[in-house]
């Protein structure tokens, strides 16, 4: 009797513990989910950026000799065709003097060894190394004229020293840098942006953008794009982003100044729909998609991404306003798993 009692007792403990592992292979995952909002379509973001000159060219002599006069006061404007750096044109004078005998040497002999060529008075191959040697010294004169024209440094356009090397009596060798000059025509903002919010932001070229200079925000600039890297900074996983000024001389920014960039999106859809930046998967190749909360289960909904405000993603298209995602955890939903719904306890 006591065996039989002993038996359904073990049945009775198999039979609920083989119920209880039902139930918790098939207990709803919970999930954290977020309610799809609609959001205006015009909020903007900043960025810090470094102003910096559109053009920096260092001028270099192509001589070599002794510097007896400089115009290179840092700071200062220059204007294009400016003579800003002399070294000493003596010797390369004497040499222009030099060239330019030997070369009317060889200029009367060839016309003297070409009248008695006519007459047969000489070989043709009198005649030729009479050229040789006139075309030869024709060389060696333009190239010594062309040396003495490099004595001096103009400016290449109008801008403004920025930096200076040498002083003058100092004796400048061949490429030597002696000064940097900066073109300010145009003025660039650069500035690291997030590769997340490139990604987001990929295509969208209906932006607007504006710059304020730190320690002078009353002051607000129009800028606009110029370019950006294509592949992100490797340690900081970021891009740099370049926009720009024109007419940048009519204004009171200076390269190296620190500065703010707002950047606002107009899309010209209207009100759009925002979710967290962190239910969104995929990328800008493959495309966007999130997991929809439906009835405790989720389904995987492709969207179109037009853009990112702040931690928000903005969704042009696949959600409507109510719907609930799952805003957390999305790399271990699957379609059709069962969830359920995180209530935080009041």
């Amino acid at each position: 009797m006591k065996q039989w009692i002993y038996l359904s007792l073990l049945i009775l403990v198999q039979s609920c513990s083989e119920e209880a592992a039902v139930v918790s292979e098939t207990s709803p995952t919970v999930v954290q989910t977020f309610t799809a909002v609609t959001q205006q379509n015009n909020q903007a973001y900043e960025f810090p950026a470094v102003v910096s000159a559109v053009k920096n060219v260092e001028l270099r002599f192509e001589v070599a000799g002794r510097l007896i006069a400089t115009n290179l006061v840092k700071g200062k404007k220059v204007e294009k065709g400016q003579v800003l750096a002399q070294i000493d044109p003596a010797p390369y004078e004497r040499k222009v003097k030099d060239r330019e005998v030997r070369h009317q040497v060889a200029t009367n002999d060839l016309k003297r060894i070409q009248a008695l060529y006519k007459k047969g008075g000489v070989s043709h191959s009198d005649f030729d190394n009479a050229k040789s040697l006139f075309e030869t010294t024709l060389l060696d004169l333009n190239n010594a004229k062309q040396d003495l024209s490099y004595t001096k440094i103009s400016a290449p356009f109008d801008g403004f020293v920025s930096d200076r090397y040498v002083e003058n009596n100092s004796y400048v060798q061949v490429g030597s840098s002696i000064a940097t000059i900066q073109d300010r025509s145009t003025l660039y903002f650069s500035f690291d942006v997030p590769e997340r919010i490139m990604t987001l932001n990929s295509g969208n070229k209906d932006v607007e953008a504006s710059a304020r200079v730190i320690g002078l925000e009353d002051q607000v600039y129009k800028i606009h794009y110029v370019e950006h890297e294509a592949i992100p900074d490797p340690i900081t996983q970021t891009y740099n982003v370049t926009f720009a000024i024109d007419n940048a001389q009519e204004t009171a920014l200076i390269p190296g100044s620190r500065a703010m960039v707002t950047i606002q999106t107009n899309l010209n859809r209207g009100q759009l729909i925002a979710i967290p930046v962190s239910a969104v998967i995929g990328d800008a190749e493959s495309g966007f998609a999130v997991w929809e909360f439906n009835n405790s289960v989720v389904n995987k909904q492709a969207v179109q991404v037009a853009g990112i405000v702040d931690n928000y993603a903005l969704i042009s298209s696949g959600l409507t306003a109510g719907e609930k995602v799952v805003s957390a955890g999305t790399t271990y939903m699957r379609e059709g798993l069962a969830v359920r719904e995180y209530k935080a306890e009041k």
